[in-house]
């Protein structure tokens, strides 16, 4: 039987090469964010498509922080995708610290 990649229970997980690339970008954004959760969350990230999406939403609104940031326009759009990427957060710690309760 055939798993899907987005399936959490796979064991791998997303695992063609340009989706391990794009997994590990979003890692490096997060560890630059929260460098204690690296080991965690890169578990996580292989095996919960429920927490790849929350990753997959940060890292793009970091993306477009970035951007908007280096450009110096549209301030009030910079402010909502910082509102955004804030609420982002907070998901993916709360999800962090469940699994690490979980484990322990």
């Amino acid at each position: 039987m055939k798993t899907r990649s987005d399936d959490p229970r796979s064991p791998r997980g997303d695992a063609d090469r340009g989706d391990r690339m794009r997994l590990r970008d979003i890692i490096r954004r997060l560890s630059e964010r929260f460098p204690h959760v690296d080991r965690v969350s890169w578990r996580l990230l292989e095996r919960d498509a429920t927490f790849r999406e929350l990753c997959e939403e940060y890292a793009a609104c970091t993306a477009v922080v970035e951007r908007l940031t280096q450009s110096g326009s549209d301030e009030p759009m910079l402010r909502e995708y910082n509102a955004l990427r804030l609420r982002v957060e907070g998901e993916l710690l709360g999800y962090i610290a469940e699994h690490r309760s979980r484990r322990s």
